[in-house]
């Protein structure tokens, strides 16, 4: 597969990066900026992408130098071009230009195919005096912004990537495609092919464990796992006792009826709830269920001695945003001679969700809102008790009932309800109703209609017991990059 790396100080710019380059069908792969020649070049790229926050002027010392001599194409962008400037022996300061709108000028090269100058918008320029061995590439009203190398295949053009922006999506692709050669190949069929022998090359003998969760990372790496390894799969799904009401049910009943997968189901509700008592730091909360999980993981390796290889539903959100196998799972692989396989790994969310789509998961998981590893925990400010967990279940149906009768539902990223302690009384509780909409990047509380919001609180109020007060909370979501 053709791969473009991607290199930068900013998580979130370089998933942005990577993601446009994907959007052209072009494979593209987020890493550490500091990451070592060695390690970069081991994935046989056809062309690097770095990228530092503009003004970082140690941006550089992070970067390999072994990788601007390798002969891979390199192109640098955002407060990467003035660092490389210097590093060739130019000069850069920052720029006499006005802030605002600028005479964009770009010479003619492939790496500017079908883009056009012109008036534009460019913040945080530095204004560029080359060295012999550099070749001005762009001008901002006249004064150089950008350059590429006389002798090696170096570009650099101090222009944003930002979110729908044509001319941003163009240039990179215009790099990876007529600069790099990589091939626009990146579909769902790759993906599978990716996928599936990346199972069956971490299971060529065995039995293979998968943990399903009712979400779409879980339910996608099922299905890959059973082209890969067929009647060798046994799917297990471990009941918390953190799920929306009726979920464990539905989530079984889907798996075997809509997916034709026997599922296991393990019901480890009073191990968590136990772990949980006395627990109130979100932190906290995912950290037991996380370790939690892996032990009911590990207890059941103990009953079939055959499994070789266990399939987990991290994906490159996860990845990029904290995510890791847990200290307990690397323990175990050594100890039960195991392999721990996670299939779409390098998948953004949302190519995991066109992945369900493609291999025809019935919308019920392949649309299914984000929710936590640690369930209704994390819903729960303060301590997760038995009485606490029915009040919220209750009230999520009743806000769920409602949203699903306005119409809402498919126009939402997410909906669900919090639970905390009532100002009003003690022993009483206040909900927290939550509705987001995706904006500009970004999830905003959505404004729903009014007679919704009263029909769902006079519901909520007069059906569960022990709920005072209901809100509406219009807080932004902090989470929606790192989870899609």
């Amino acid at each position: 597969m053709d791969t473009i790396l991607v290199l930068c100080q900013s998580r979130r710019q370089s998933a942005l990066i990577a993601r446009t380059l994907r959007y052209r069908q072009v494979y593209s792969l987020p890493l550490a900026l500091d990451s070592r020649a060695e390690t970069v070049l081991s994935y046989a790229p056809k062309g690097i992408v770095l990228s530092a926050i503009d003004g970082m002027d140690n941006a550089l010392a992070q970067v390999d130098p072994a990788l601007l001599s390798a002969g891979v194409p390199v192109l640098a962008l955002g407060g990467m071009v003035p660092a490389l400037c210097r590093f060739y022996g130019g000069e850069a300061s920052p720029s006499a230009c006005p802030r605002g709108a600028v005479t964009l000028g770009l010479e003619h090269d492939p790496l500017f195919t079908n883009i056009s100058g012109g008036e534009r918008v460019l913040r945080s320029l530095s204004d560029l005096t080359l060295p012999e061995s550099l070749l001005p590439l762009a001008t901002a009203t006249e004064r150089p912004i950008g350059f590429r190398h006389r002798a090696l295949p170096l570009y650099a053009v101090q222009y944003p990537i930002e979110r729908n922006d044509p001319d941003a999506a163009q240039l990179l692709f215009n790099f990876a495609s007529f600069i790099c050669g990589a091939a626009a190949s990146w579909d769902e069929d790759a993906m599978i092919q990716l996928a599936v022998e990346r199972i069956r090359e971490a299971a060529p003998e065995g039995r293979v464990l998968c943990a399903v969760s009712g979400g779409v990372d879980s339910a996608v790496c099922a299905r890959l796992a059973s082209l890969a390894v067929g009647d060798r799969l046994m799917c297990v799904f471990v009941d918390t006792g953190l799920f929306r009401q009726g979920e464990p049910e539905s989530v079984i009943y889907t798996f075997m009826d809509a997916m034709g997968l026997v599922v296991a189901h393990v019901d480890a509700s009073e191990a968590f709830l136990r772990a949980l008592s006395g627990v109130r730091s979100r932190d906290d909360k995912e950290r037991i269920a996380a370790q939690l999980m892996t032990q009911v993981l590990i207890k059941q390796l103990g009953y079939d001695p055959g499994i070789r290889a266990i399939v987990l539903g991290a994906n490159l959100n996860d990845a990029l945003f904290g995510f890791s196998t847990s200290a307990e799972m690397e323990s175990v692989k050594s100890a039960y001679n195991l392999c721990v396989c996670e299939p779409v790994r390098d998948l953004f969310k949302e190519e995991v969700r066109r992945l369900a789509t493609a291999l025809s998961l019935p919308d019920s998981i392949a649309l299914r809102q984000p929710f936590p590893a640690s369930g209704l925990a994390l819903r729960i400010f303060g301590q997760v008790t038995p009485e606490r967990l029915a009040v919220l279940r209750a009230a999520d149906a009743c806000f769920s009932e409602e949203i699903r009768e306005g119409g809402y539902a498919k126009r939402l990223w997410q909906y669900y309800t919090n639970l905390v302690d009532s100002p009003d009384q003690p022993g009483t509780y206040a909900v927290s109703l939550r509705a987001l909409q995706v904006s500009q990047g970004g999830a905003m509380a959505a404004r729903l209609a009014f007679d919704v919001l009263e029909r769902a609180s006079e519901r909520i109020r007069s059906e569960v017991k022990g709920v005072a007060r209901v809100v509406y909370d219009l807080t932004p979501s902090n989470h929606y990059g790192e989870m899609e």
